[in-house]
């Protein structure tokens, strides 16, 4: 299987347990290309099992996830290795490198793979990602000096130093004020409309994923229970889909 000629992601029924437990039952969705699609749940309902499964952490019990129309699946480190340049990840808690500056954290995947980058380019690159999130003059500084927003916008800015066609995004407002938030949002807005990535968001926000999202896509239970918009998923037979979007 490989997946809809179209689909930047693809999972086609697809299912993960731990320790015999289900996780993910049969789910099947796409991501297409410049699509934002938002995965949203209670807690437990395997958001985040979903994005570790698309970046290849984690192998299903069974069915198919493509990535640009191939199957990770059956992929070894070194194809996996490959099609992770492709993707970016902003963790939930930004997973940033304590013993490195801020300045460190965004330059090591380029010179982890080089890709052909001298010194000076690498810096200027660095440079250009930390200004547009608004941290072009704290790449002096280490994590531990920078509030829970700059981390995450530190984070987001290290995601897109390979300038990825997806980018996997787990809770981008989790643990962030109002205002702060916002400012998320509008990044990851801005990437959107600039870049025209693709976008995998676990959030359970709906306003966010309103504000964000071209689709929202609602799990239970590791089943996947409704796709479409808001406004769709407002009208839905489905009492639980229509609590989580009645915040809207």
């Amino acid at each position: 299987m490989n997946g809809s000629n179209h689909a930047a992601i693809a999972f086609s029924h697809v299912s993960c347990a731990f320790d015999g437990r289900d996780v993910l039952k049969d789910v099947s969705f796409e991501v297409a290309p410049e699509e934002v699609l938002c995965l949203l749940g209670r807690s437990g309902t395997g958001k985040s099992v979903t994005l570790k499964l698309t970046i290849g952490l984690l192998k299903p019990a069974a069915g198919a996830i493509c990535v640009e129309n191939e199957n990770i699946v059956e992929m070894d480190e070194d194809g996996l290795s490959r099609i992770r340049r492709c993707m970016g990840f902003l963790f939930q808690s930004a997973a940033l490198f304590d013993s490195l500056s801020l300045y460190e954290n965004l330059a090591l995947p380029l010179k982890r793979l080089r890709e052909k980058k001298s010194d000076e380019e690498i810096r200027a690159i660095v440079q250009e990602n930390l200004d547009e999130v608004g941290l072009g003059k704290d790449g002096r500084k280490m994590p531990s000096e920078l509030s829970g927003g700059m981390r995450k916008r530190a984070g987001l800015a290290r995601a897109l130093m390979l300038e990825p066609h997806i980018l996997l995004v787990d809770e981008p407002s989790s643990g962030l004020d109002r205002v702060t938030e916002s400012e998320i949002d509008d990044l990851l807005m801005r990437v959107k409309e600039r870049d025209k990535t693709a976008m995998l968001i676990v959030t359970h926000d709906i306003r966010e994923a309103r504000r964000i999202g071209d689709r929202v896509a609602v799990l239970d239970k590791g089943s996947l229970i409704a796709v479409g918009s808001v406004d769709e998923l407002a009208k839905n037979e489905n009492a639980l889909v229509r609590a989580l979007v009645s915040e809207a």
